[in-house]
């Protein structure tokens, strides 16, 4: 009762803030401080999460006061499926993705989630910097949203409770909860029952032996304290993390050229920090989990060769949906495994 209040409060008061810039015709107004609300599924040390505050900061000092920004951490609102139509449908202005969400809409999103593609940071701000990002850009617009910028949140990972997975073969009968509907398709590849259930309910699904295992990052995994019940973890990169923060794109094409280049500003500093925070961070966090017990593994050679053969096929099912624009990104974000 109290979120489902909290939601219409907060939904209200986006509608409030819409229909203020209006009203303001593009003018300045100093009384009356344009207040973005900002949807977040991750906990407040994440680093992705360290990143929007340092976009709010920089937004607030950039204009004077002009705009307000609120963030909401740890899915207070809304769950990671949830954001994405609540920001669609003016329920809140702004709101933390994982490109995966969009695929139910749109498979070319998909793009981040066939394993082997990205393989490192470089590769992927590269691309989403270039003719990938434009393309993506496009897709969201169309959709109804705009996006900011796109924070890297790591690569997928796959934690386990009881098994560690060091070859394909043991991935068979675990049931594993996957963050997309094409990861799903990895696992079932695979030979797992795949499950999709929001991050919010990871632990208890975990915790009940609902599921043996789920896809994560590392920083996720790390910041969740999902290790105190899944100690083991391959981190073989098991396809990117997309993340990206959207604003609607409604509240975006009305907002004066002076504010919109204060968040463009804001969001290429936020962009690089969280970026360089995920990598600094993974291999701290990864001699930390060892301590804690945590168990980390990767494919050797042979492993890995076997696996792009099993997943192989994804390639050819996303470029059968996802059409001209799919292959175009393949190709820009460096081909085929």
């Amino acid at each position: 009762m109290k979120q489902t209040t909290a939601r219409r409060l907060v939904a209200l008061a986006a509608v409030a803030a819409s229909t203020l810039i209006l009203g303001m015709g593009g003018r300045a107004n100093a009384q009356a401080p344009t207040l973005l609300r900002i949807s977040n599924q991750l906990p407040a040390t994440a680093a992705v999460t360290k990143g929007l505050d340092l976009w709010k900061s920089k937004v607030e000092a950039a204009t004077s006061g002009r705009l307000k920004v609120e963030i909401y951490n740890n899915s207070q609102l809304y769950k990671d499926n949830e954001v994405f139509p609540a920001v669609q449908g003016h329920q809140i202005d702004m709101g933390l993705i994982v490109s995966a969400q969009f695929t139910a809409y749109d498979p070319v999103f998909a793009i981040f989630d066939l394993p082997g593609l990205f393989k490192t940071y470089d590769q992927a701000t590269t691309a989403l910097h270039g003719k990938t990002g434009a393309i993506l850009a496009e897709h969201l617009h169309k959709l109804g949203v705009h996006p900011l910028y796109w924070p890297q949140q790591g690569f997928s990972a796959i934690a386990t409770s009881k098994t560690q997975l060091k070859t394909p073969a043991d991935f068979k009968r675990l049931k594993l909860r996957a963050h997309s509907k094409d990861l799903a398709r990895m696992f079932q590849l695979l030979g797992a029952s795949p499950t999709v259930i929001a991050a919010s309910e990871v632990s208890t699904a975990a915790s009940r032996g609902t599921i043996d295992g789920f896809s994560t990052s590392l920083s996720s995994y790390y910041a969740r304290k999902w290790f105190e019940g899944s100690p083991f973890i391959n981190n073989s990169g098991f396809g990117l993390i997309g993340t990206v923060v959207i604003i609607n794109k409604d509240l975006w094409d009305k907002l004066p050229d002076d504010l919109k280049s204060a968040m463009d500003n804001a969001s290429r500093d936020a962009e690089e920090f969280s970026t360089r925070s995920i990598i600094s961070e993974e291999e701290a966090l990864l001699k930390d989990l060892a301590q804690k017990g945590v168990q980390a593994s990767t494919f050797d050679s042979q492993s890995a060769g076997d696996f792009a053969k099993i997943i192989r096929p994804m390639y050819d099912e996303y470029l059968a949906s996802a059409g001209s624009d799919g292959k175009i990104l393949l190709e820009s974000s460096e081909g085929r495994p």
